[in-house]
């Protein structure tokens, strides 16, 4: 049962960036579609958050409250910044530069948490670098077809870089904090303060074909959010497994990245120079190393 909930691990990571850009896709010639999806995505989320709250028993500190709104901050915003970026580049590129957070948890972990340095973890930062170098370069021949980057395109990927680094980085202080307590309430309240800030922004955007958009595609931001949730609870369960750690991440964000790119290739056949193909294996190399 384990290796079903890593597979099925594999499977649910990657479908932010997918549904996310089959949304772009689906809605490109409709005003302001963005709003809307991250507000269905933030709220189908906290809905399951509410139930697996309930349902593994109701614990309150209210001490989780501030890391909670830092929590729903950081999601949201990497919600947000994940989802233009989709829109304005690559898939591929833009679902690596975002599991790259990995890199800010631990440099953040050597200042705030001891956290121990290693050759391992010393060779996977260097591989980051070289991986975003490699998938940003953008080579010297002009009219050059595949890859190019766009200056929107890197505001809003280090948007969603930050916003993930943000939920790593405040869901670990929290558990350390409260010694691996309180993990669901944490959740609940964070997707609630989320839901409540995109609420916000999409009042204020322009809904004129809000209508349109929750008839044709309203089922992947709601999808999206309850994946997240499941993909979450499966984690829960994985920690109690066998499976060591150093097995289980490496495999979910590997699996994640490679099975976005092979999405990306075939379904919206992006066409990346082979640098930037490189500088995904490279990052992948990366991921492993720092989280072992």
């Amino acid at each position: 049962m384990p290796y079903i909930y890593l597979i099925s691990c594999v499977f649910l990571v990657s479908t932010t960036s997918i549904f996310g850009a089959l949304y772009n896709q689906k809605n490109s010639e409709r005003r302001d579609p963005s709003p809307l999806y991250n507000f269905l995505l933030c709220l189908a989320a906290l809905v399951g958050w509410i139930l697996l709250f309930f349902a593994f028993g109701p614990s309150f500190d209210v001490g989780v409250i501030p890391y909670a709104v830092g929590y729903g901050v950081s999601y949201a915003l990497c919600m947000i910044g994940l989802l233009n970026a989709l829109r304005t580049g690559p898939v591929s590129l833009t679902t690596l530069i975002i599991q790259l957070a990995l890199i800010a948890t631990t440099v953040w972990g050597f200042f705030f948490w001891d956290t121990p340095f290693s050759l391992l973890v010393g060779i996977g930062l260097i591989l980051v670098v070289i991986s975003l170098w490699l998938s940003l370069y953008p080579g010297k021949k002009k009219g050059e077809e595949g890859g190019k980057i766009s200056l929107k395109w890197i505001v809003f990927t280090l948007l969603g870089f930050t916003g993930n680094s943000g939920c790593a980085i405040t869901q670990k202080s929290q558990q350390l904090a409260f010694q691996g307590k309180h993990g669901n309430l944490l959740m609940m309240c964070a997707l609630l303060f989320s839901t409540l800030f995109t609420l916000f922004l999409y009042i204020r955007s322009d809904k004129t074909d809000s209508r349109k958009i929750i008839k044709t595609t309203a089922h992947f931001p709601i999808a999206s959010g309850l994946c997240n949730v499941i993909h979450n609870l499966f984690i829960i369960f994985l920690a109690t497994s066998t499976i060591p750690p150093s097995i289980i991440y490496p495999v979910i964000a590997v699996g994640g990245l490679s099975l976005t790119g092979i999405f990306s290739l075939l379904i919206f056949k992006e066409k990346l120079r082979w640098w930037q193909w490189l500088g995904i294996v490279v990052g992948a190399v990366a991921v492993v190393l720092l989280s072992l």
